[in-house]
């Protein structure tokens, strides 16, 4: 019996050769889809969830608000925080750690390497219980200078993973190059992991003496701080605490009071405690414009990406069963004679559900296939390497054949309860195949479905593929073009001949001018410092309240360099004198002068109307490493998006420190660029043998900025696509059927006069207005969902732009909708009548 039901299915297949490859392959494009989609969500929801005790850590977040500019988040803490709070919420924290990220020279047999060490507390692996391949976390971190790596680093740099005893050269540690033994050898960190730690060294907090920014301060955030909860103690339970601490027992109570500032601690810092397996998808509004170890991920987008995996599954089920059911309604006259030959109700059933779910089954199979196919390209985009195995992907593989399963059922269902209780003696009286009378309405309605939800994801890949290129086109308010930018000045071999490689690179054919700085566009470092504003006679009376503002250090020729015109004075001038800020004095009491440039919103916020009021006015300030300075404002420029758009301008102060400066802007006009980069190389190799050169073009590190919009909207055009696709195969597969079954119909029309054109224009109007209602139903959606993600971006697109591509969408949908409908109604328009009228 089975026997018979597979090859009647497989028969019926091969007669209905066009309905079963859309029946198919929609299904197939569908389940694919939602394979590829699903692994991304399940790798993202993955994170961290492998460390022991993970929700137990957590991590210190601040955040730091004053008036009149963008608020300062990051996911880093000041160093002192680690120990007070640890101290005041003794009932909640078990131990604590903090982490310090730097960038150092490896050197090893004559090879030069740039690499990020991790330096930590002696309780790291109190709370990060990291698996060892070669020594142990007593041995291997309980004294200064222990140096862990990771198996990847001992076979780059080894050819092996047990190198316990072995040695590296480390430069620069406080300006010294140090030999360091490597202590322990530990398993490369999951890539789903928020951790990116190949080099892990024991932090003696001495060593860094030298910049008291990183440990030995309330307010400059540059370590990573980590606490383990004890057992029973919550997140929120230790965030109030912390909270509490701020209010009562922190310095800032001090400081703000000092300040003038009215209201308590938390009113202007607004820390955030985040248990680590959130930190990957959760961390990115605390992050503010800076990032984590390693590249964040956001929830939303793992809720849209769901979103669309359902969308777009929904639509191929859709289409799977409206197809099947249309074509099982031309089988009456089958089931009629099937139960007339001895075939139970129940026989007739099964032989329905059986082919549906045979169909699906094969769908399913090309799913997994298109998933192999496509499963490279897809990680490229991503900057993944996911993978499909039963191992690793069981359950979504289960779900998958669920799913497929349970929409053939679905689809047979609607023939196997309604077609097998046809009376075979009224169907085979009435001489015709089809029974389906109301099926119309049902089928027409999914069809609205299918293409409001294809038009709604049309319109959000329209927009967010515009506001990307709308932040990669936009006006940045400095020159982009030419712009080479060099970091690693500040290793101890090449720090001191700074000034010399400078002029040895601007001498280089085709090199306009070589510039330093503290920062460079895209750089994300946040240098913030009080400035009091002092009267025009130099009595501080005037104005006593202080500003935090963000501030950079400039070379000569800086804003020359990148086209950056005053608005008001001028910039910075090396032939007149007290432009530059000094190293300090022994005595940090005395204080000095020296010239500034603002920018118009640091104009604004200290209280300028006028960008030319602001010159000649006079800052006070403690200049980092420089004591206390009075820094005369010589010049207002633009307001520039040093950083992303999507975080807008800030108030900046910019003045020339020398010691601070620590990257190079080569600013260059060649036809022969790989021969300057050819000489650069040759130059910094020829200066500094022992320090790796980081070279990058500006353009490149602005687009990279935007590589995570564009890889997201990358993704929605191609799914989309994908459902548009499956959306008019049904609707091809319709046309089809409503053309075939109106046969009859057409021949009469045509017998009394009607021309092929009226025929044609029939048709295509019957199944254009389903895509037109389905604008009606995706056009308010599409808005409302666009206008909430753009709100994300300080600059973005206009309203109107959602409107057009709305209008286009809709437009779109409907010429494809006609060319998808026209072609098979003009072809059975012009048949003759009589093999209409002979139909049946």
């Amino acid at each position: 019996m089975f026997r018979n039901y597979f090859l009647t299915a497989w028969r019926h297949v091969f007669k209905n050769r066009l309905f079963s490859f859309i029946n198919i392959f929609g299904l197939a494009v569908g389940l694919m889809s939602c394979m590829l989609i699903f692994l991304f969500v399940e790798d993202e929801l993955s994170y961290d969830d492998w460390l022991p005790e993970g929700d137990r850590i957590v991590r210190l977040h601040s955040a730091f608000l004053s008036p009149d500019r963008p608020a300062f988040r990051t996911v880093s803490a000041p160093g002192f925080w680690m120990d007070a709070i640890s101290a005041y919420a003794a009932a909640d924290v078990e131990t604590a750690v903090r982490l310090v990220r730097t960038n150092q020279t490896i050197i090893k047999d004559e090879k030069v390497f740039d690499e990020r060490l991790v330096f930590a507390d002696s309780t790291f692996f109190d709370i990060f219980k990291l698996p060892f391949v070669a020594g142990s976390a007593a041995s291997a971190f309980s004294k200064p200078m222990d140096f862990i790596v990771s198996e990847e680093m001992a076979l780059k740099y080894f050819g092996r993973i047990d190198v316990v005893g072995e040695t590296l050269t480390v430069c620069c540690v406080q300006g010294q190059e140090v030999d360091v033994r490597v202590s322990g050898v530990i398993k490369d960190i999951p890539e789903n992991s928020h951790l990116d730690i190949d080099f892990l060294v024991f932090l003696d907090p001495p060593m860094f003496d030298f910049a008291p920014n990183i440990l030995k301060t309330w307010t400059s955030v540059n370590t990573l701080t980590y606490f383990k909860l004890k057992e029973g103690a919550t997140v929120e339970g230790f965030k109030a605490r912390v909270y509490d601490w701020l209010d009562r027992e922190s310095p800032f109570r001090k400081m703000t009071a000092d300040a003038g500032m009215d209201g308590q601690p938390s009113d202007f810092i607004r820390p955030n405690v985040m248990a680590v397996p959130d930190l990957h998808l959760h961390a990115r509004p605390d992050a503010g414009n800076f990032g984590d170890m390693r590249p964040m991920g956001d929830i939303r987008f793992v809720y849209t990406f769901s979103a669309v995996a359902f969308l777009i599954l929904a639509i191929a089920c859709i289409n799977f069963m409206n197809l099947s059911t249309a074509r099982a309604t031309q089988r009456a006259r089958e089931v009629a004679l099937r139960k007339v030959l001895g075939a139970s109700r129940t026989q007739v059933a099964l032989q329905f559900l059986g082919e549906a779910v045979m169909l699906s089954l094969i769908a399913l199979m090309l799913g997994l296939m298109g998933v192999e196919m496509v499963l490279p390209a897809y990680n490229d985009v991503l900057g993944r390497s996911l993978e499909m195995t039963i191992a690793t992907n069981g359950g979504l593989m289960a779900l998958a054949l669920g799913v497929a399963v349970l929409v053939g059922v679905i689809a047979g269902s609607y023939p196997a309860l309604v077609l097998s209780r046809f009376a075979p003696a009224r169907i085979l009286k009435a001489n015709k195949s089809s029974d389906a009378e109301g099926s119309g309405r049902l089928r027409m309605l999914l069809v609205v479905i299918q293409f409001a939800v294809s038009i709604g994801l049309a319109i959000c890949t329209a927009v967010v593929y515009g506001q990307s290129m709308y932040a990669q086109k936009m006006d940045l308010g400095f020159e982009t073009e030419g712009k080479i930018v060099m970091r690693n000045f500040t290793s101890a071999p090449i720090a001191e001949q700074r000034e010399s490689i400078g002029r040895e690179l601007a001498a280089l054919p085709g090199v306009e001018s070589v510039v330093f700085s503290s920062e460079v566009p895209t750089d994300d470092n946040e240098n913030n410092t009080g400035f009091q504003l002092l009267s025009a006679a130099g009595d501080t009376s005037a104005n006593t309240e202080e500003r935090i503002i963000n501030y950079f250090s400039v070379d000569f020729g800086f804003f020359e360099a990148y086209g950056i015109d005053p608005v008001a004075g001028r910039t910075f001038d090396r032939s007149r004198g007290n432009e530059v800020i000094e190293a300090a004095l022994e005595d940090n009491s005395i204080r000095r002068s020296a010239s500034v440039v603002i920018n118009e919103m640091a104009a604004r916020n200290l209280g300028f109307s006028n960008a030319a009021d602001a010159v000649g006015r006079v800052l006070r300030a403690g200049v980092y490493r420089a004591g206390p300075y009075d820094l005369t404002i010589v010049g207002v420029v633009p307001d520039v998006h040093f950083r992303s758009i999507r975080f807008g301008k800030q108030p900046s102060v910019y003045f020339v420190q020398p010691t601070n400066m620590d990257v190079a802007t080569v600013t260059y006009r060649t036809a022969d660029l790989p021969s300057l980069v050819s000489a650069i190389g040759g130059t910094w190799r020829r200066v500094a043998p022992n320090v790796p050169m980081d070279m990058s073009f500006l353009n490149d590190m602005i687009a990279a900025q935007y590589a995570d919009d564009v890889a997201q909207g990358t993704l929605f055009a191609a799914f989309s696509g994908l459902a548009i696709l499956v959306a008019c195969l049904g609707l091809y597969g319709l046309a089809h059927f409503t053309a075939e079954r109106r046969t009859k119909e057409i021949g009469i029309r045509k017998v009394m006069g009607a021309r092929t054109r009226d025929i044609v224009r029939l048709l295509v109007w019957q199944l254009s207005k389903p895509v037109v209602v389905a604008n009606l139903i995706a056009w308010p959606v599409a808005w409302y969902l666009m206008v909430d993600w753009l709100q994300g971006f300080e600059y973005r697109l206009g309203h109107g732009y959602i409107l057009v591509a709305a209008v286009v969408a809709g437009l779109v949908a409907l010429l494809i909708a006609w060319g998808t409908v026209a072609g098979r109604a003009i072809r059975v328009a012009s048949a003759k009548p009589i093999h209409a009228l002979r139909y049946e």
